[in-house]
């Protein structure tokens, strides 16, 4: 008996894609509720009240769906595969002729779709939903309103000059900038500038009631300016980047940041650390994917269908693990973070080829 192309692939490709979303709704709800039980302790304070909350933790839905989303298609498919097992349906199909590892395939195909999704949601959707939960306790709890890429005490470099800013905003606005230039040959201080504040109009910085002193070995001289333009790269997109942690932010923030980092000479080790984890998120799931479906495989009477979902949920928590601890390596030993990303992934990947062929 043969199935026509395509059927297996529907059929286990449904089951999967089910239980993916079913694993993914009861995260995100006990991560709902467990958030909300947190915000509780603030009703009362300011203005914030019941509503408040709920309003605020249900603006993390789309982060909580994000970040699950690894572990929910593991757990998922892991459920569909052993569930199909029990019913001997494994069996069957494997008996018309269908190979393991077709039927693992089945399954990753149809989360592709999902794991293209997730990252459009953390593109897209969990910046501005996290911006407006800070921004709904803020205003709340303490009265205040918070602004979108605001961030204070910010050093920068350009070449030469390095530039101290006491408040930068995303919306191209600049306090209290300090510009210090340095002799690239001598490494010595040439000249300090201030000024009282900065516009980017037109696609440029430009900077109002400057006051300079320039160094030389006789002394200085002082002069005022009320309008100018200086050479600075840095766009109002970047304060973005400086208000969050590496991995709070977009693979086209991540990106963009490090090119700026990368044409001023500066390190993007770190930056380019998150941007190949979250590049090559979708190459992890699918390798924990078939590292957990080896376990669906093999006769009833061996494990019991409890024990193999934990067993497979245990294979790609090591996987995590073990993916979690080797990708840093590239800051402690100067390797490129692309390979420290991939190099796990490509192991655990044909490791879990090799066991369901032996299967």
């Amino acid at each position: 008996m043969r199935f026509i192309p395509g059927i297996v692939d529907r059929y286990v490709g449904r089951q999967v894609t089910v239980w993916i979303i079913y694993v993914s709704l009861f995260l995100c709800l006990i991560s709902w509720l467990i958030k909300f039980m947190e915000q509780l302790r603030y009703v009362g304070t300011g203005t914030y009240t019941v509503m408040t909350a709920v309003e605020s933790v249900t603006m993390l839905i789309p982060h909580n769906f994000y970040v699950f989303f690894p572990l929910s298609a593991l757990m998922g498919t892991v459920v569909a595969l052993c569930l199909m097992s029990a019913r001997s349906e494994l069996v069957v199909l494997q008996a018309c002729g269908v190979s393991k590892l077709k039927i693992v395939t089945a399954s990753v195909k149809m989360a592709i779709p999902l794991m293209l999704f997730v990252i459009l949601i953390g593109e897209f959707v969990v910046p501005y939903t996290q911006f407006k939960y800070d921004e709904l306790r803020a205003m709340a709890i303490k009265g205040v309103s918070i602004s979108s890429g605001v961030t204070g005490n910010l050093w920068v470099r350009e070449k030469n000059d390095f530039f101290y800013m006491s408040q930068a905003s995303a919306v191209g606005e600049l306090k209290n900038v300090e510009k210090y230039t340095f002799d690239p040959d001598s490494r010595k201080m040439i000249s300090h500038s201030k000024a009282e504040y900065a516009k980017f109009e037109d696609g440029k910085w430009k900077f109002f009631n400057i006051t300079t002193r320039k160094f030389g070995d006789e002394g200085f001289t002082s002069e005022k300016e009320e309008f100018a333009e200086w050479s600075l790269t840095l766009t109002p997109d970047k304060f973005n980047v400086f208000s969050n942690s590496p991995d709070e932010l977009s693979i086209h923030g991540l990106y963009s940041y490090i090119k700026y980092l990368k044409k001023n000479k500066l390190k993007a080790d770190r930056y380019e650390l998150e941007f190949w984890r979250k590049t090559l998120s979708p190459f992890a799931v699918i390798t924990m994917i078939f590292l957990a479906s080896t376990v669906a495989f093999g006769s009833m009477r061996s494990l019991s269908l409890s024990s193999r979902i934990v067993l497979g949920i245990v294979y790609g928590f090591v996987f995590y693990v073990a993916n979690q601890t080797f990708s840093p390596m590239s800051l402690v030993f100067g390797i490129q973070p692309f390979i420290c990303v991939l190099l796990p992934s490509l192991v655990f990947f044909f490791v879990a080829v090799f066991m369901l062929r032996k299967r």
